[in-house]
């Protein structure tokens, strides 16, 4: 399992679905998603499964969460080489 904290986003998945999640966000490229919020700052939007609930993240928000999620994944496969998978 992954558990992913990062400001006030708590994330989990199963391996699987954490590659999934990774590839899915790494098309998303900031300046092309981002849409002005009423504090004049650009946010990304992204969608989550329940379609009440999406994720709003300012540029230096989503290139952390980016960069810590590819951290996550090195991390995995260290894990996966040390027990010989």
């Amino acid at each position: 399992m992954y558990f992913i904290w990062h400001n006030n986003v708590l994330l989990n998945f199963g391996n699987k679905e954490f590659y999934l999640f990774l590839a899915h966000i790494k098309g998303y490229v900031f300046h092309e998603r981002a849409i002005p919020f009423p504090d004049g700052e650009e946010r990304l939007i992204m969608q989550s499964p329940a379609s009440e609930i999406n994720l709003a993240f300012a540029e230096d928000e989503w290139e952390d969460l980016k960069d810590l999620l590819t951290e996550s994944a090195y991390l995995g496969n260290v894990y996966d080489i040390l027990r010989g998978k």
